[in-house]
């Protein structure tokens, strides 16, 4: 049974509290790590470049991108002149805060699925993956978490400040992220899986809690003002930048816009999120739907409200329409809180066991099979051998007859629970294996299904050359003159931002004029210059993986064939005369 009276009328700091500050500060850690190694991909690009010219009063453009992220990117670059760690700020502070909102659902997760689910959020690979992106879905993913805080905390209490609240998030929601609007399907998806339950398995408590709720909140006038104040200070302060930006709220609307072209009705890959989900999010996958199975026969309108989430998320994301990568994290919330209920679940029916040296002693010899199993297959892999198969097979039996004989001699009790144990160590080992290399080795490899087309880090080299050619050549970093092919304004310019005289064109003046010139290597060779080929863009093409390829791509080997697609340009500058 979960706990249910986890409230203190006392705030004194305990235990559980430096417990929670320890994981704010890991997650923090794990997005601030190599945070300036990668640099902004197109949208980022874009957005940080107008906003920085925004903040100097130059010529810029102000549609299509969140005004949150916007006004954010134009005061870090009024007050700093940015950099692509400070773009990515508000991001990289949400994604590490959101840790904290399990702390206030102890009551539904109980407080050891509260802290499982506040670690759950800090490894996740995919939330540690937005965070480092200035795109909105981390922001909207806050949001969508503080929601569930919100909402359950005015269904029992009914306190007002619970609307203020939920009222707060959803604004800073609605100037976040396109994918916005699929949160709001959700949403109101709920009272309609509520109502049809009600139809269907004549049950009314679920749909009287809910309307009951509603009725409340409308009824109480005296919260509206408040409310009503809270969203116009978010609107003025992160939609219109204290009225400098008058064009955000226009801004906000542009996200619709945006959420409907990338619709995807009738084409694309249906299984683009369960693959994502396997691929990144194994160990969250497992406890969310064990906490699914597990709590099935609660009818509280908690259960319901994760139960209607996690149903509804999928089938937007799986059937025909909407499913960008960022999708999945409107999966993940769910997910993330039935895992907590499957841990607290998990720690009770352990019981004193948890103490056990039997137990902990098959864990520990499981792990060590698994990675003697694992340099096995992937020595198999680098050179296939029968002989290395044989010795999988062989650790497997050892295993297998170990946990057998544990049977036994003390009864199934200690080896199927160390059994789970070993099973969710695995999962958890493997997904913080996976987060290291989505987020700090292989963050910008197109063939990584959360990235699919990126800046290459070159782009960082281009931006180093262009500063250095400048300085032996001019005394300054700042003065060399360029031509850009326009075609490159997305990501270049916002490497080039120092330079005052840079000039885009459609094609490759057959004269140049400036000390420096950036275009693609198709544009050809202009006369008396020398120059570096760097790789602008990279993307997958397309195409299916072989099994064999995946198991090389999730062991971390080199795939064998060469799909990766690279739009290279050539940084020319003006040969010394002679």
């Amino acid at each position: 049974m979960l706990e249910t009276n986890t409230e203190s009328p006392k705030r004194s700091f305990t235990v559980e509290m430096g417990l929670y500050g320890l994981i704010l500060l890991l997650a923090l850690a794990l997005r601030l790590i190599n945070l300036g190694r990668w640099p902004l991909v197109d949208l980022e690009a874009g957005m940080a470049l107008s906003a920085w010219r925004f903040a100097r009063a130059l010529p810029s453009s102000l549609r299509g991108f969140s005004p949150l992220l916007f006004n954010w990117s134009a005061l870090v670059s009024f007050l700093s002149g940015g950099t692509d760690g400070l773009v990515r700020g508000l991001s990289l502070l949400a994604g590490s805060a959101m840790v904290l909102w399990p702390f206030g659902l102890r009551r539904y997760l109980g407080r050891v699925g509260a802290l499982a689910s506040a670690l759950l959020l800090a490894f996740s690979p995919s939330l540690v993956f937005f965070s480092r992106l200035a795109d909105g879905t981390i922001l909207l993913a806050f949001c969508g978490l503080g929601l569930v805080w919100a909402t359950l905390g005015y269904w029992e209490t009914r306190e007002r400040s619970y609307l203020i609240w939920a009222a707060v998030l959803k604004t800073v929601a609605l100037l976040s992220s396109p994918l916005v609007y699929t949160l709001l399907l959700v949403l109101l998806a709920l009272p309609a899986a509520l109502w049809l339950h009600r139809r269907v398995a004549h049950e009314d408590e679920p749909w009287l809690l809910w309307s009951n709720s509603v009725k409340a909140m409308v009824a109480d006038r005296a919260a509206w003002l408040p409310a009503c104040v809270a969203v116009g200070l978010v609107l003025l302060v992160g939609g219109l930048g204290l009225m400098i930006n008058p064009l955000g709220l226009q801004q906000a609307l542009d996200l619709f816009g945006r959420w409907v072209g990338g619709l995807e009705w009738l084409r694309g890959t249906w299984y683009r999120l369960p693959l994502l989900l396997v691929a990144y999010e194994a160990l969250l996958l497992v406890l969310g739907l064990a906490g699914l199975v597990t709590e099935r026969s609660r009818r509280d309108l908690t259960s319901f409200l994760l139960r209607a989430w996690l149903g509804v998320a999928l089938l937007v994301s799986i059937v025909p329409g909407y499913r960008p990568p960022a999708s999945v994290v409107l999966v993940l919330i769910p997910l993330c809180l039935l895992g907590g209920q499957a841990v607290e679940r998990l720690w009770g029916a352990l019981g004193e066991w948890k103490t056990h040296p039997l137990l902990w002693a098959l864990v520990g010899a499981g792990c060590l099979v698994a990675f003697a199993s694992l340099i096995q297959l992937v020595t198999y892999l680098a050179n296939p051998s029968t002989p290395y198969l044989l010795r999988i097979a062989a650790l497997a039996v050892f295993l297998l007859s170990l946990y057998a004989l544990a049977w036994s001699l003390r009864g199934i009790a200690v080896p199927l629970r160390a059994l789970v144990v070993l099973a969710l160590v695995l999962l958890a080992v493997g997904g913080l294996r996976t987060m290291a290399r989505v987020n700090y080795l292989t963050a910008r490899d197109p063939l990584e299904p959360l990235v699919g087309s990126t800046v290459s880090p070159e782009v960082l080299d281009l931006a180093r050359y262009a500063a250095r050619f400048s300085s032996e050549t001019k005394g300054d970093p700042r003065v060399l003159s360029w031509q850009v092919d326009e075609s490159l304004e997305v990501p270049v310019s916002w490497y080039l931002r120092q330079f005052d005289n840079v000039r885009f064109e459609r094609r490759l003046p057959d004269a140049p004029t400036a000390d420096g010139l950036i275009f693609p290597v198709a544009a050809g060779q202009p006369a008396r210059y020398v120059g570096l080929r760097l790789a602008i863009h990279s993307y997958y093409p397309g195409g299916s993986f072989s099994l064999n390829e995946w198991v090389r791509w999730w062991v971390g080997l080199k795939s064998a064939v060469s799909i990766i697609t690279n739009e290279d340009a050539v940084l020319w500058v003006r040969a010394p005369q002679q």
